[in-house]
């Protein structure tokens, strides 16, 4: 604690915006509340994802109104290019001791709980994340409950709200990849001492993503499970132990056939369906290597991971 009373650690709070319009000005007003009220030296790095809507124009309103802000900056993507991708821009330009990362807009906590999962941090924590207790979507239970059983690393994940991450776990992950292309696998499995503060979120976000976030989070969905698990090579097993049985079943059809006193007609169409049913497995084997091949070329020759349009410096 300062002279002040208020923590001396620089903390940055990365907030994503993609057409929050309607709650943006609440959200930041409670983040810079708790921040002006705890802390001598912080920042407020904002990345607009392709706002369509007057998410922006909120932002400059609200800190017209706002006397307390700090340090806000906007940077502004190209276009819509994904939580993960704008979230790793907001993390690049901060410059704190810990990092706050709010992937939404979402104020259905309690302002002291930021307060509740810096405490933690402090305890000698990297990484600490805040957890709803409710409205998790079943497609994210799916797949959440799909990573945690085919994943090889030892820490589970589960949906978050925000999460503080510490300098050294950020410069950790950056040594680990070139590319990060899911922050909160990365965090939770980067070596360092991690935990987890669920909270009761009685008053539920209810937000309907438009058709670019939900493609958006399904290709991530894919490319995080094709990546940190072994889920597809545990499907390709399934297939070729599929595709085995059945090659057995043919075989002992065929046999029966040649001892039985039944003369079944030639069996051409027994043959055509085996044939199709081989080649369609293969295409779907294929399809799997195909997908390997295309993120490993990716996470090896993608250096670019974002866009930029400009940054501005809304506050000094």
């Amino acid at each position: 604690m300062g002279q002040t009373g208020k923590e001396k650690n620089f903390v940055s709070c990365v907030v994503y915006l993609h057409n929050d319009e309607a709650v943006v000005e609440d959200f930041l007003r409670e983040i810079c509340g708790v921040m002006q009220d705890h802390f001598e030296k912080y920042e407020v790095v904002c990345v607009n994802d392709g706002c369509t809507d007057g998410t922006v124009e909120r932002i400059h309103a609200f800190l017209r109104e706002w006397d307390g802000a700090r340090s806000v900056s906007l940077i502004n993507l190209s276009f819509y290019q994904g939580v993960e991708t704008a979230m790793n821009a907001g993390s690049d330009l901060a410059v704190g001791d810990f990092l706050f990362e709010f992937d939404r807009c979402s104020p259905d906590f309690a302002p002291e709980l930021i307060m509740q999962v810096y405490r933690r941090a402090l305890e000698g924590y990297d990484v600490v994340a805040a957890a709803p207790k409710h409205g998790v979507p079943v497609t994210s239970r799916v797949f959440y409950a799909l990573y945690n059983w085919s994943s090889h690393f030892r820490y589970r994940i589960r949906q978050e709200r925000f999460r503080i991450i510490s300098r050294r776990a950020v410069n950790r992950v950056n040594q680990m990849n070139i590319y990060v292309p899911y922050r909160k696998v990365m965090y939770m499995n980067c070596g360092l001492k991690t935990d987890t503060i669920v909270y009761d979120n009685k008053e539920m976000e209810r937000r309907n993503r438009n058709r670019e976030e939900r493609g958006s989070r399904s290709g991530l969905a894919v490319d995080t499970l094709v990546i940190f698990t072994d889920v597809l090579e545990k499907f390709s097993m399934l297939v070729s132990i599929l595709l085995f049985g059945f090659l057995l079943v043919m075989f002992g059809w065929i046999v029966y056939s040649v001892f039985s006193t039944v003369r079944p007609v030639e069996g051409w169409l027994s043959l055509m369906a085996l044939m199709s049913f081989g080649f369609f497995m293969l295409s779907v084997l294929l399809t799997l290597i195909f997908k390997y091949l295309s993120i490993i070329l990716n996470m090896s020759f993608k250096r670019q991971r974002y866009v930029v349009e400009g940054v501005e410096k809304l506050t000094k």
